[in-house]
């Protein structure tokens, strides 16, 4: 096989994998500019017709439910998720990344084998112990509850990113007369910016997308997140599914938002000016 032959194919693959992964992004909106009755027929349009397509589902979202309350309150439980979560793993990875002591590694191995731990087992805890202290219903009990379960995968992504750093940087650090935080905070983590990034990123998603812990910590609706308040969609009889696919459009959005701006961090050089001159 030629070589333009082989990019060709490898294009093609390639487009096939994301025309795959992206087809439930695209099914969800026109899902949510068609009306139910055509939604649901035996028979749905692939390509839905010019003349059925009606945007009015998103005003009804906006007018009968509290949408920005939703994404104002998962913003805040984002944000809060993120920035704890970044800081505790960034510190917990460096360590593990540059210490090799048996409690490290059994630090290690502990924060590992919490993430295998299933979501319905460690939210009875969660909901005992803030039913006891007074954190029911708080964004601020929700944004612990995120960091305690994402630090440990987190932890483990920037201790992978670090092990990839070479110690030279640091031991010349040292030289030059830097403390060990200093030299953590101007040249370590300048050039773990891609690996902070990922991090964030992938904190951010699980902050996003999170449902049981939401669902049974937080249970007043003018706290409820995007994605406790999508469920109010679903009746006991009945789904309003233009609706509910509007509303899962408009919660994809501050994502990929998120993504594009954090996009250049990912695909810089992970030791770009690490050389000193």
């Amino acid at each position: 096989m030629s070589a333009a032959a082989r990019r060709w194919t490898l294009a093609a693959l390639a487009a096939a994998v994301v025309a795959i992964v992206l087809f439930p992004i695209y099914w969800m909106f026109v899902t949510s500019v068609l009306p139910s009755s055509l939604v649901l027929s035996r028979q749905p349009p692939l390509v839905p017709p010019v003349d059925a397509i009606s945007f009015a589902s998103y005003v009804e979202v906006f007018r009968r439910r509290p949408v920005f309350v939703w994404l104002a309150n998962s913003a805040i439980v984002v944000a809060g998720s993120v920035a704890m979560s970044l800081v505790v793993s960034t510190l917990a990875g460096y360590s593990l990344s540059r210490f090799r002591t048996p409690a490290q590694r059994v630090a290690g191995a502990t924060l590992l084998l919490s993430k295998m731990l299933p979501g319905s087992l460690v939210v009875i805890p969660f909901f005992f112990m803030y039913t006891t202290i007074g954190l029911i219903d708080s964004l601020a009990g929700l944004v612990l509850a995120n960091v305690a379960v994402g630090v440990p995968f987190a932890t483990w992504m920037m201790k992978g990113f670090f092990d990839t750093l070479p110690r030279e940087l640091e031991q010349a650090a040292a030289i030059d007369g830097c403390t060990p935080m200093q030299t953590l905070w101007y040249v370590i983590l300048p050039l773990a910016r891609p690996g902070l990034a990922a991090c964030g990123i992938y904190l951010a998603i699980v902050s996003w997308s999170e449902f049981v812990l939401a669902r049974t910590l937080v249970t007043k609706p003018d706290h409820w997140v995007v994605t406790v308040g999508l469920q109010s969609f679903v009746g006991e009889y009945l789904v309003d599914w233009p609706a509910l696919m509007a509303a899962g459009v408009v919660s994809l959005a501050p994502m990929l938002v998120l993504f594009l701006l954090l996009e250049p961090f990912l695909v810089s050089g992970l030791t770009s000016g690490a050389v000193k001159q």
